[in-house]
């Protein structure tokens, strides 16, 4: 017998959506990528000559840095001088023997050699030859060996230079294969180095990203953890797609400096914030779907709508359209 309660009209359920009124405005965009460091010159220093590596200035071991013109190591090198000395004492005789020919077949030039002849010091290299003035003074030079045995001499000169190896760079000694007192063969490999004032940053980037990034851009460098920074410029773009990562490889020199050291090998993160979208809209990236669809709100009507999108951030998207 209980009271039958009247039913209430049901209300119409109203569903809402967050909306964005489309506005177009050039936007910045960056892209954010982790790659590594390695130095721009790896160089493995190498014997041209035979001898016994002597002590330069710089200890050879691993992990030993250098300055640029630093006297890496010596080679035994007496026995190359006293040859050297001797072939110089050889030239002087002949120089010698041929200066009363000239003074009468080549009284004009009698003056110029015996000046060549006086400025010779055996402990310095060579001066310049004497210009010839005629075809007939080159073939006497030629006939009394004169030209074979100078140019013999420079050559040995040249050869005796290479008893000595200087630093190229700034640098550091990353490997060591001979120590101080073993014999050094021709060709014989001592160490490698690698240059520590010019470092670059190869940073695999995506290949859709890749047109947004041109040589000369800027870049924002840091560590891991973000507590060190550094500025970096794009040196230059790898002209082929790695075919296990689908990725180009981007190249950004650095440089350290004293309180912010950089070192081959580690891992650096880069962004690339410079990038300018202009006449386009920044959304969430969650609403986009199926690669290029958005919905949109049209008299109180979702629909929707494909778009261009030009850039996907880990949290938003640049579109148009």
């Amino acid at each position: 017998l209980k009271t039958t309660p009247e039913s209430r009209p049901r209300e119409e359920a109203k569903l809402y959506v967050r909306a964005q009124k489309v506005h177009y405005k050039d936007n910045k965009a960056e892209i954010n990528a982790t790659g590594r460091l390695s130095s721009q010159q790896e160089v493995d220093l190498s014997s041209e000559v035979q001898g016994q590596i002597l002590p330069g200035n710089v200890l050879l071991k691993e992990g030993v840095s250098f300055k640029k013109g630093d006297l890496l190591i010596r080679i035994f090198d007496e026995e190359a001088k006293n040859n050297l000395k001797a072939s110089k004492s050889r030239f002087m005789n002949g120089i010698a023997g041929i200066l009363p020919d000239i003074r009468i077949d080549f009284p004009e030039s009698y003056d110029k050699y015996v000046a060549f002849f006086n400025s010779i010091e055996i402990e310095k290299p060579l001066p310049a030859l004497p210009k010839t003035e005629s075809d007939k003074e080159k073939v006497f030079l030629a006939s009394r060996n004169i030209l074979n045995d100078y140019f013999s001499i420079k050559s040995a000169e040249v050869r005796l230079a290479k008893y000595r190896l200087y630093a190229p760079f700034n640098g550091t000694f990353t490997h060591v294969y001979m120590e101080v007192g073993s014999v050094a063969n021709m060709g014989s490999r001592i160490a490698s180095m690698i240059r520590t004032d010019k470092l670059e940053l190869s940073v695999p980037i995506e290949t859709q990203d890749i047109y947004w990034i041109n040589v000369g851009d800027k870049v924002d460098v840091t560590t891991q953890d973000g507590t060190h920074t550094w500025k970096g410029v794009v040196a230059r773009k790898s002209g082929f797609v790695d075919p296990g990562t689908q990725s180009i490889t981007v190249y950004v020199n650095l440089k350290p400096s004293p309180g912010n050291p950089l070192y081959q090998g580690q891992y650096l993160k880069a962004s690339f914030s410079n990038i300018v979208v202009k006449n386009s809209m920044e959304i969430p990236r969650n609403a986009i779907f199926n690669k290029d669809r958005v919905f949109i709100v049209e008299d109180s009507v979702l629909m929707e709508k494909e778009v261009n999108v030009y850039k996907l951030t880990s949290k938003t998207a640049i579109i148009s359209g």
